[in-house]
């Protein structure tokens, strides 16, 4: 018969400080807060193109099982995070101190509504709104070029 072996106090107050630091794990707002926080720091840890990345990335949800949903709404930032999402997920959970387990997802729907215009979209958005430049088109025949 196999008997459990003896828990030293130090032993105990880890194992009670990360059961307790478990039930946190499934709050998404307070994840949230820390977000900025968590970027300069891997700014500062010459992380930089990880955390320009994550800069165009939301969390979207946090289960009571530390799985953090993180949404991407630019296609390359997204291949890129997958490519180092062992990296990304070894800093979050040294970060937040937590056990956290990553799912890195693409979010077409927002990438189509947070792409950048090109200079021919803003130039002809230019032409039919602005009424300075509306007047200088219609006064004088110009017309706007990149």
């Amino acid at each position: 018969m196999l008997q459990p072996l003896p828990v030293s106090a130090a032993q105990q107050t880890s194992l009670e400080g990360g059961a307790g630091s478990l039930k946190g794990i499934g709050d998404l707002a307070s994840l949230k807060v820390e977000w900025y926080q968590f970027l300069e720091h891997l700014a500062k840890k010459h992380n930089n193109f990880m955390a320009t990345h994550l800069q165009t990335c939301e969390l979207v949800s946090c289960s009571p099982a530390g799985l953090l949903d993180i949404a991407c709404c630019r296609k390359f930032s997204y291949e890129e995070l997958l490519q180092h999402r062992a990296l990304l997920q070894k800093e979050v959970s040294e970060f937040y101190a937590l056990p956290l387990q990553l799912n890195i997802r693409y979010d077409a729907e927002k990438d189509a509504c947070t792409r950048e215009k090109t200079v021919f979209t803003l130039f002809g958005e230019l032409a039919e709104k602005n009424e300075v430049v509306r007047f200088l088109i219609t006064q004088f025949g110009g017309e706007l070029v990149y």
